[in-house]
């Protein structure tokens, strides 16, 4: 049983660690005097606070308080091994078209980062209140640093121009006035680092309660930032310092990463925690209703439209059809030898409801798309997030399996992308090898190149968040997307099944980051200019 620290107070501290304005995004949490007293001055208090930012940090699977998970899905889209079909923010994010600053999810992911960030600065400042050599405090402490360095890392990665503030607010000085300007690169890089350099220093290698931070998800966020900032030889030491600790092992069969409700398993690094348990669920704010998340739902296509077709686990649940994979990531694998090829997607959909069948049709007959809608409604899926193990029936649109959030897999093509930079290549192909011969490829001896790396990264990680994030680092993403975004595809009868290729006329040099949201810019003034293209 799960038991990853979820308590009553979780509720009780997001509902009194209010923002002092609805529409101020930036100002840190205001607190009454008690419960300023409660937060600040005890370790039990830092533990409380620390504990709610975990549950703070599932609304991202959620879009805060809206019932889909619309703003993690929109963080897989726009890159160049995916193609939309339809739902909100599918044009400006999955299409590039007229993203703007005004665009709510622009906002929710600002919204939802700094709020972290506001907790995590409370909890810091509160140590100086605190017995220091309180081992409570200390670990508090060591998570809300983890916390604010991944907040960071997330802001900068998308927006690039930022507010960096580790100030605490207060009831003394929340009226104090602000300059809001944007800070530097190589300031936030520094906070980062020494964020998660005093969390590595604190936090266990491994914990009783699954879902909360150990030294190995610090390192591995702070590998990823050092590749973001360009720092290879940063990224390889703690990648290999992941490695050196012998923790983390990679499952023997690709099948088994997203197999099951429960991923905690030897692979998984940091594990987002979902039960049908007290504190295993998202309370929705606005309806006071207990849910899960609906990842299974965006990836599952309409295929029950079809005649001949019914809802059943099998073929993927409860559908929306929202993301799919592209033609172009299919062809990236060795379908003879690639165990990936089939482990991570479905492509066909057989018929299974007696009932409607076409004329000419039997009970387990393959459905063969003869036309666009047709074949968006039998779309190639992929099945990394379908789950027959914790809803109630096919039909159940909540889903309370496991996300993974960081697992070693990327941690060694991380490994592979530092070293490839700092050319040794002797350890970027054992790193390389790591998941590409796990997926039953034979082991790659010659000459390896940044595409090489690329290709590698789409096939193990596709759909799981950090392509965008990747092809942006290795300053890929125009030529990319340009090159494969979306899809076009014919079949033998010269019927166009799948075209959808906007994103490759629409990305622009300024998509390369996201608009600063248009509230914030309002609230912070001239001081804080617009990113350009916006």
């Amino acid at each position: 049983m799960k038991n990853i620290y979820y308590i009553a107070l979780s509720l009780a501290c997001l509902t009194i660690v209010g923002f002092s304005g609805c529409e101020n995004f930036l100002s840190e949490p205001v607190y009454t005097q008690p419960t300023s007293q409660y937060l600040v001055s005890s370790p039990e208090g830092m533990a409380s606070t620390v504990t709610a930012m975990y549950y703070k940090d599932r609304e991202l699977l959620r879009s805060n308080s809206d019932s889909e998970s619309e703003l993690y899905l929109i963080l897989m889209m726009g890159d160049d091994i995916t193609v939309p079909r339809a739902g909100e923010g599918i044009p400006q994010f999955g299409r590039c078209a007229n993203l703007m600053s005004s665009n709510k999810f622009v906002a929710n992911y600002w919204k939802q980062n700094y709020a972290m960030i506001g907790y995590a600065n409370t909890v810091i400042g509160a140590m100086k209140n605190v017995d220091s050599s309180s081992p409570i405090a200390q670990q508090a402490e060591a998570e809300a640093k983890v916390f604010r360095a991944h907040a960071y890392l997330r802001l900068i990665q998308r927006y690039d121009n930022i507010y960096l503030t580790t100030t605490a607010a207060t009831p003394e000085n929340i009226n104090d006035p602000v300059i809001y300007t944007p800070a530097s690169p190589d300031s936030v890089y520094a906070l980062i680092y020494r964020d998660l350099e005093d969390a590595v220093a604190v936090l266990p290698l491994t914990t009783s309660s699954p879902g909360r931070f150990t030294r190995g998800v610090a390192r591995h966020i702070w590998a990823k930032a050092a590749l973001h900032h360009h720092d290879w030889a940063t990224a390889a030491e703690q990648v290999d310092s992941i490695e050196a600790s012998r923790m983390y092992a990679l499952l023997d069969q690709p099948w088994r990463v997203f197999d099951g409700a429960d991923l905690n398993h030897s692979e998984a690094i940091l594990v987002s925690q979902w039960a049908k348990a007290i504190g295993g669920w998202y309370t929705n704010t606005t309806t006071l209703t207990n849910n899960g998340h609906r990842m299974s739902l965006h990836f599952t296509p309409n295929y029950n439209q079809e005649a001949g077709m019914a809802i059943d686990f099998p073929s993927g649940g409860y559908p929306w059809g929202r993301l799919f994979p592209n033609t172009y990531l299919a062809s990236l694998y060795d379908q003879a030898n690639d165990k990936r090829y089939n482990d991570y997607y479905k492509y066909a959909w057989v018929y299974n409801n007696e009932q409607s069948l076409p004329r000419g049709k039997h009970l387990g007959d393959t459905l063969v798309a003869k036309s666009n809608a047709q074949y968006l409604n039998v779309h190639p899926m992929c099945t990394k997030y379908m789950d027959s193990w914790t809803k109630a029936n096919a039909n159940d649109a909540q889903s309370f399996k496991d996300v993974i959030v960081y697992r070693l897999a990327e941690t060694y093509l991380m490994g592979c992308e530092a070293y490839w930079h700092l050319n040794r290549m002797d350890k970027a192909l054992d790193y390389f090898n790591r998941t590409y011969t796990r997926a039953g490829n034979p082991s790659w001896t010659g000459a390896l190149s940044l595409q090489d790396i690329a290709d590698e990264h789409a096939r193990e990680l596709a759909m799981e968040g950090d392509r965008w994030n990747f092809l942006k680092r290795e300053e890929m993403l125009l030529s990319a997307v340009r090159a494969h975004g979306g899809e076009y595809l014919v079949n033998d009868k010269g019927v166009e099944l799948m075209a959808d290729t906007a994103i490759r006329i629409n990305i622009q040099e300024h998509n390369v980051r996201w608009p600063i949201p248009l509230t914030q810019i309002e609230i912070m003034g001239k001081s804080f200019p617009q990113n350009p293209g916006y």
